[in-house]
């Protein structure tokens, strides 16, 4: 049993994560957070001890006095946060998950590899569903292969900007920039949002148009992969595209703020003010669905390993759901032990043990196999 930290705990994704800690371990749970009357109220609604300390994430005094007092932290605030509760972990000698950034930020973390382990803490970094269940399916796919040659990730999100404000940016920040991919064995840069192709997800969600987006398992899965090519790649239906493209026309994703009536506002954040605010309807329905293929090589036969995944919800965001779970099932491995240093997913966890967890919580991931024939053409 671990002092786990929750930061964040009172939103979204850290309160699904908050329950799964609270009704599936035995960890002692404190949630962190700049809302503590919220944080009060979702664990009494679990039933849980009324674990609370007040945190401003921006504030290093404040953090630090926090993580004085735990073990393992779930940082599940938003990601611009990510690289610096690393340092702020690493500092207090404490063991660290977090839901993801992109990678840039990802590979600042890695660069903290040394002075983790010099400081015995294990930090995941990436523990959402993507990157996190996605690098530990395409482990799990190279483990099942004798030579794993190429790792293609596709995700179709279905829930709209107006989810959350968080959502907004995070569809900003896909959208724009430049994104990686692995190919030949070499990190080549591409812009975000281009790369368009059609990809077939199982039923009912059938072809869907899918784009590169700046995630990190480009450049984390060849570190414990011995792959040559990895991309991943992103989409929405097509009115939400359709809003992304107009609001990223006509500026809204800028920070820099403009006057208004003797006021500075930022497009940027009033954007993710105004469009979050409105939040998922209690009818709407929404899915997050996954698609990790791993191309390789197994008696002399070449193979492609495919697995899929989908959650659905209703009146929430599916991503909310299945990201919070992910990320309490880490925190839990995290807490039972690990390599120190700084490891994403795919080099922390013992991938089908990883998977069992996530069943065992009642998600289903099918597994199926395909043979590449010398024409180009598949099989079962």
């Amino acid at each position: 049993m671990s002092r786990i930290l929750v930061l964040g705990g009172s939103g979204e994704m850290g309160s699904a994560a908050v329950a799964d800690l609270v009704e599936r371990t035995d960890h002692d749970v404190t949630i962190g957070d700049i809302r503590p009357d919220a944080a009060a109220q979702l664990l009494r609604r679990l039933g849980a001890p009324e674990r609370v300390v007040r945190v401003d994430v921006d504030d290093r005094a404040s953090l630090a006095a926090a993580l004085a007092e735990t073990e393992v932290v779930l940082n599940a605030t938003y990601m611009r946060h990510n690289v610096p509760i690393t340092d702020a972990a690493v500092a207090a000698g404490v063991h660290l998950v977090d839901l993801g950034s992109y990678y840039p930020e990802t590979l600042q973390q890695l660069d903290r590899h040394e002075r983790a382990v010099g400081a015995g803490c294990r930090i995941v970094p990436g523990c959402g569903v993507a990157p996190g269940l996605t690098n530990i399916l395409a482990r799990l796919g190279a483990d099942r292969l004798d030579a794993a040659e190429a790792v293609r990730l596709y995700s179709y999100i279905t829930h709209p900007m107006w989810t959350s404000p968080g959502i907004v940016v995070t569809r900003f920040d896909a959208s724009t920039g430049t994104s990686v991919v692995l190919e030949d064995g070499r990190l080549v840069e591409r812009p975000s949002a281009s790369g368009e192709e059609s990809v077939v997800f199982p039923e009912p969600y059938g072809a869907q148009a899918v784009h590169l987006v700046p995630h990190p398992e480009p450049v984390t899965l060849p570190r414990y992969l011995d792959v040559r090519d990895v991309v991943f790649k992103v989409g929405y239906p097509a009115d939400e595209s359709r809003r992304i493209e107009v609001l990223l026309e006509l500026g809204f994703d800028r920070e820099a703020p403009f006057e208004l009536d003797g006021v500075a506002i930022s497009p940027r954040r009033f954007a993710a003010g105004y469009i979050g605010s409105r939040g998922i309807g209690p009818t709407e329905r929404s899915a997050n669905v996954k698609q990790v293929q791993i191309d390789g090589v197994r008696d002399g036969r070449s193979v492609t390993v495919v697995y899929d995944f989908a959650v659905e919800q209703v009146g929430r965001s599916a991503s909310s759901a299945i990201t919070g779970t992910v990320a309490a099932i880490a925190a839990d491995f995290v807490a039972g032990g690990g390599p120190v240093g700084v490891h994403p997913p795919e080099g922390a966890f013992d991938a089908q043990a990883f998977i069992d967890a996530l069943t065992e919580r009642g998600f289903a991931i099918t597994e199926r196999e395909l043979i590449r024939h010398g024409d180009g053409s598949t099989g079962d």
